[in-house]
């Protein structure tokens, strides 16, 4: 292979600090200086706060001196204060600069650090040996928690940290300026600062275990609703809904609990110490009055000293409810951390492989091979020794479960395995991967197919060869999918759902066609094709592959000629090997031998399965861990517009269960609300207080008075704050819990046709991850909006009682902020709206990598798939970019315009109480209320972005509800018939897949305990006719009746319990065979051992189950990660239908899969069963269709009974 066209693994691998901390990412040789400049931007902006109480308190100087006749002249008073009062606004423009450029700069820092998680998750994803995937069962469940994590972990190390080094400094600067005004009075109020960080530690230690907790369970919740999005069919088919449901239920609910605990953790957390921080000023008033009596400090000194003070203490406050986001930090750093730990192990023997010969010839030798899937106990391969022979045809033959698919695997060196595996003399161990990939080509049973067009799916195979799709000629791509059949538009989007089991295996064909590489393997490649397609891709094949090495996996022997060399396997190990002709009469190919091999097993079997007792087994409700287009983000992002918080909470107010909590956390966030002007009514006094005794009034009663309400309110305001805050986040998370469910309960009531164009990935993120952002719009956007109504409105009332003609000049400033806040969440709105969807696309394709590991590792597509992370990573880091500078700047001209409205309230406060127009105290009190006011309204703009994430997920829920209402096929129909003649009837019924009609009015009829054989050329429709009867899908016109009556109007569970099918290519979900088995049988069903036992054995399982090392309880992989070869996965699909005891049985291909052996079993059981059941055969099995009753045949959309 060119240079050019290598991947390196590990170029872009980063190595991450492990350990459970935010700053896992960070790598300081490159980080120092963005970290400095942020921290000196953020630092310098904090210098404003304390500049602005030093002003503060020279103003309050200048007034009193005024007073005391220190002033010459009313004009050098007032332009003594216009200095001041400019110099408030000069700090507001600084800030406002250096505001901008440390969020973004902050929130460009916390960018890089996403960036490197996504990169190194992706690449420990793209890397990872196969061992990894078949050792973790929950994948994609652990997989989106992370993807949310990450976005956790950017928050808080973007500007959270930013933020906090913002309120560090002032912290500083604050304590710096009160022990220089004051040492005295600022050690006394700061009294407290040990006991505030005190409880700061312990809820934050409490929130962040119950946030590791809800992460969990979240996982496991992930992985259901991943399972009911990539298997619709088996969940439909058997029932499965109303489990998965239950068990997604029980782990969201657990999940909600773990909540409640980080919740009532910040809550608590936000109360005591916002009671603590009022009280830092009670508890200092005194002894600074006690000072300014004793003159040892003067009003300039103890008013900057509060003002120091008091802002400290919500500096400090400020502090804890970041530390709250930086705990969920922390806690999505260890969830990280603890992914990235686990998936360490990667084929470190990959980084020692350096031989790339020049050329391939195709001699292939295991030597003495052992091997064991990591998963599994049991041996696979015993002591294997074989060769296979170089530009010849070389058959692997076997029983199903053999071992045979896990030779390819093997020297595809998906697995490490003990002995020597060597390809031209070469042990495989010293070759590189790469070179073995493009020399290689294995063809699956099952292919995968990616998102796209089929162009892109052919091109795919010969990606580590070009640039990228669009360099593969279109000449090449055309010759092969023509040589394959496939007889597609090659610009046809497809996705796995949307393609026949033939032409998938087409699609593969055209693929190794393409590729053309010395070796190809083919492992059952032919096996969902009807036989005259089958014949001719065949011949097709050997003229292909004459004279080049070709290993065919397979359990039709009609194809061998007697000069190709034959591998015969059985239970793990090579029972014979040489040309065709010296075998073609041994025992392994007498079919009689074969029968007594079977019938003497089996009864072996049967005599083991007397003996045990007989014992129920309950179906339960278990675990997978055991333990229309609805493309929302495409739809949304065409406009970039949001739903307001108050049309979305009124669209789902019928799922907002907690009503009642969320009116009482309203009312308690409004008493909060008006308890805060209360208190800083009482602030007023009390400032109005130390002016009295710096001209010499007695204030001892007044003081006790104002100090006594104060604590009270204080008090009250914590109370209030803790239960409001509890209450709202309680009902928020009740209301998540409540769409989560509502959502899989609407999806899983669904008919397959919404499952062709969904991306699961996209789904799952939507309502497992992004629904945490739902929560803001009741725990913070309800709070903050009824408080912002409360004390804006009680303030501005109580202003305009105190003082109307300097209320008025500050209210006017009101409706700026207002405007300046609507302006930027339009703005944030579409920034946000764009960022997550760049987001959503990534996790899309960390879904589709991790799907598809195993084909990606065997056509060395890894290049092409991190260049697809790349480019969309880079499209994340432009959206980032855009995002930071809109954020920055919101926050940053929100700063700007309360320091002018400040200035100008002061300013014309001082002229007002300098005509003596108004009176200290009513001065105070009035700049006091307008100054609270201004900041409590400028403080929604700070609330945001996380509001506008809130509402783009209610946004892309109420879309995803509207676009997925109960589907009537899939719901609808109460009749239970009683059983009789006709069983099943096609009345003139046509169906198609969008513009592609398939069925053309199709009609016939099936008997009670008829056998029908259902046949035609692969994509005609065979299994649409199986998913038509199950009522998976709807028919466009004609009717289908079972008993007599439409299967529309049936019962769907009878229907369900009714019909059972054996799909072509069955579904297993992780968990034990058991479990597996039992899928969705109604409860009510009592499984005996004795019934599981006789059905494994006729279907030739028993032996195989009873040698595993937990027999029945044996776990089991999902797609393609399943432990077991397509046949003994067939057989297990057939015992699953049986022991339903249905009374119409479909079997979509149930041979296609089996060797000879146990495809003689299953034909004879299905003879055996004819008189039992009614059963249906969708087949291209030749023999099999002989021992039918009828055969129809469906050909170009219509049925034709075959005579």
């Amino acid at each position: 292979m060119d240079e050019k066209h290598r991947f390196d693994e590990d170029v872009e691998e980063i190595e991450a600090d492990l350990e459970k901390n935010i700053f896992m990412f960070v790598d300081w040789r490159k980080d120092w200086f963005i970290f400095l400049r942020g921290t000196i931007y953020m630092c310098t902006s904090a210098v404003s706060t304390p500049l602005n109480t030093w002003i503060y308190g020279n103003i309050m100087g200048a007034l009193s001196d005024y007073y005391l006749g220190e002033f010459e002249s009313y004009d050098q008073f007032i332009k003594q204060c216009l200095i001041l009062c400019g110099g408030l606004m000069i700090v507001g423009v600084g800030k406002m600069v250096f505001v901008t450029l440390g969020i973004s700069t902050w929130m460009k820092f916390g960018e890089i650090q996403q960036s490197r998680a996504r990169r190194q998750v992706f690449s420990k994803i793209l890397n990872q040996n196969t061992k990894f995937y078949d050792l973790n069962p929950n994948i994609m469940g652990e997989l989106t928690q992370v993807n949310r994590c990450i976005e956790e972990l950017r928050s808080g190390t973007s500007e959270i940290i930013g933020e906090t080094i913002q309120t560090a400094a002032l912290i500083l600067g604050l304590t710096v300026i009160s022990f220089i005004q004051s040492w005295a009075i600022a050690l006394i109020i700061l009294a407290s600062a040990p006991v505030m960080a005190a409880f700061a530690w312990y809820f934050g230690r409490l929130s962040c275990v119950n946030q590791e907790d809800e992460n969990e369970k979240s996982s496991k919740a992930s992985k259901i609703m991943d399972w009911c999005l990539v298997s619709p069919m088996s969940v439909r088919a058997f029932n499965g809904k109303y489990i998965e449901l239950v068990k997604f239920n029980r782990f969201v609910s657990e999940s909600a609990r773990a909540y409640y605990g980080v919740a009532n953790a910040v809550s608590a957390n936000s109360g005591v110490l916002k009671f603590l921080t009022l009280m830092m000023f009670v508890q200092g008033f005194w002894f600074g009055n006690f000072l300014l009596t004793n003159g040892k400090v003067t009003i300039n000194q103890v008013f900057t000293c509060f003002s120091s003070c008091l802002m400290l203490g919500q500096s400090i406050s400020e502090i804890s409810q970041l530390m709250a986001v930086m705990n969920t930090a922390h806690a999505a750093a260890g969830r990280i951390s603890t992914y990235l730990n686990k998936s360490s192990e990667k084929n470190c023997e990959e980084k020692k492989h350096q031989c790339f010969p020049l050329s391939c010839f195709g001699k292939i030798s295991f030597i003495n091979v052992r091997f064991k899937y990591p998963a599994r106990d049991n041996l696979v391969l015993n002591d294997v020794s074989f060769k296979f022979l170089p530009n010849k045809m070389n058959y692997l033959v076997g029983t199903s479960g053999s071992g045979k698919s896990t030779i390819p695997l093997l020297l595809m060196k998906l697995y490490a395995s003990s002995g020597y595996i060597t390809i031209d003399g070469i042990d495989i161990e010293l070759l590189d991967p790469s070179w073995i990939s493009q020399n290689i080509t294995l063809v699956q049973q099952t292919p995968i197919v990616f998102e796209g067009t089929i162009r892109e799916n052919v091109a795919l195979a010969v990606i580590d060869e070009y640039e990228s799709l669009e360099c593969v000629p279109l000449k090449m791509i055309r010759d092969a999918a023509e040589f394959a059949l496939l007889d597609l538009d090659l610009d046809q989007q497809i996705t796995s759902s949307s393609l026949s089991g033939g032409q998938r295996q087409r699609l593969a064909i055209a693929r190794a066609k393409l590729k053309d590489s010395p070796v190809l393997i083919l492992d059952e490649a032919f096996s969902a094709l009807d036989e005259e397609t089958k014949q001719q891709l065949i011949k097709r094949v050997h003229s292909w592959r004459r004279g080049r090495t070709t290993i065919v996996i397979t359990h039709e022997y009609n194809h061998i000629e007697t000069d190709d060399n034959v591998v015969v396997m059985e239970n793990g190990r090579v029972i014979e090997q040489g040309r065709f002709r010296n075998l073609r009469n041994s025992l392994f190919f007498t079919s009689e031998s074969l029968k007594k091999r079977y019938k003497s097993a089996a009864a072996a079997a049967e005599a083991s399965t007397h003996e045990k007792k007989r014992c129920s087994i309950e179906v339960e409700e278990m675990s997978i861990e055991s333990n229309t287009d609805t493309d929302i983000e495409a739809q949304v992002q065409e406009s970039e517009h949001l739903m307001g918080v108050l049309a979305i909470l009124k669209y789902c107010s019928e799922t907002i269960d907690a009503k009642a909590i969320i009116i009482l956390g309203v009312i308690l966030s409004i008493l909060e609300g008006g308890a805060s002007p209360v208190f800083s009514f009482c602030f007023s006094k009390l400032l109005s207080t130390t002016l009295d005794a710096s001209i010499g009034k007695n204030i001892d009663k007044a003081i006790i008075q104002w100090s006594s309400v104060s604590i009270a309110v204080a008090l009250f305001v914590g109370m209030t704050a803790y239960a409001s805050k509890f209450c709202l986040s309680y009902a928020s998370e009740r209301w998540v819990i409540s769409l989560r469910k509502l959502s899989l309960q609407r999806i899983n009531g669904q008919d397959m046709s919404f499952f062709e164009n969904i991306k699961p990935a996209q789904i799952t993120t939507l309502l497992m991850n992004d629904t945490r952002d739902l929560r803001n719009l009741v725990s913070s956007f309800l709070s903050v909006a009824v408080n912002l109504f409360v004390m804006v409105l009680l303030g501005i009332i109580w202003a305009i009682v105190s003082g109307w003609k300097l209320a008025l000049v500050g209210i006017s400033f009101v409706p700026l902020i207002f405007l300046i806040t609507a302006a930027y969440g339009r703005v944030l709105e579409s920034a946000e709206n764009r960022y997550k969807t760049s987001v959503a696309t990534l996790e899309t394709l960390f879904h589709q990598t991790v799907t598809s590991i195993k084909t990606i590792k065997l056509f060395y597509m890894n290049k092409h798939f991190y260049d697809k992370f790349e480019k969309d990573m880079r499209d994340l880091h432009c959206q980032g970019t855009y995002r930071a500078i809109q954020t920055g700047i919101g926050l940053a001209i929100n700063e700007l315009i309360t320091a002018i409205a400040t200035g100008v309230i002061l300013y014309f406060g001082m002229e007002l109480a300098g005509t003596y127009k108004y009176n200290h105290e009513q001065l105070l009190q009035v700049i006091t209320l307008l100054t609270f006011t201004l900041t409590n309204a400028s403080s929604l703009i700070h609330q945001l972005p996380e509001i506008t994430r809130g509402q783009r997920a209610g946004t892309f829920i109420v879309k995803l509800l509207e676009d997925i209402p109960f589907s009537r096929i899939e719901n609808d129909g109460e009749i239970i018939p009683r059983i009789k003649n006709p069983v099943l009837c096609f009345e003139n019924v046509s169906f198609g897949y969008g513009y592609q009609s398939v069925l053309d009015n199709v009609t016939f009829c099936i008997e009670k305990n008829q056998l029908i054989g259902l046949v035609g050329k692969s994509g005609t429709g065979k299994s649409t006719i199986s998913f038509l009867i199950l009522r998976l899908l709807k028919p466009d016109t004609g009717s289908i009746q079972i008993y007599n009556k439409d299967v529309s109007n049936v019962n769907i569970d009878w229907l369900r319990e009714t019909i059972s099918i054996v799909p072509q290519f069955p579904k297993f979900f992780e968990g034990t065979i058991l479990e597996n088995l039992i899928y969705g049988i109604s409860p009510i069903k009592q499984i005996s051992m004795e019934e599981l036992n006789k059905h494994l054995v006729h279907c030739g399982m028993y032996d195989f189950v009873v040698s595993l090392p937990e027999g029945i309880h044996t776990r089991i992989g999902e797609g393609a990660n399943t432990l077991l070869s397509g046949g003994q996965l067939q057989r297990l699909s057939i015992v699953r239908a049986l022991l339903r005891r249905p009374k119409i049985l479909i079997f979509d291909e149930c041979t296609s899969n089996l060797d000879p052996t146990n495809a003689t079993l299953i034909m004879e059981l299905i003879m055996s069963l004819k008189h039992q059941y009614t059963i249906l055969c969708i087949t291209h099995d030749e023999k099999l269709m002989q021992h039918v009753d009828r055969v129809i045949e469906l050909n170009r959309g219509s049925a034709i009974e075959r005579i």
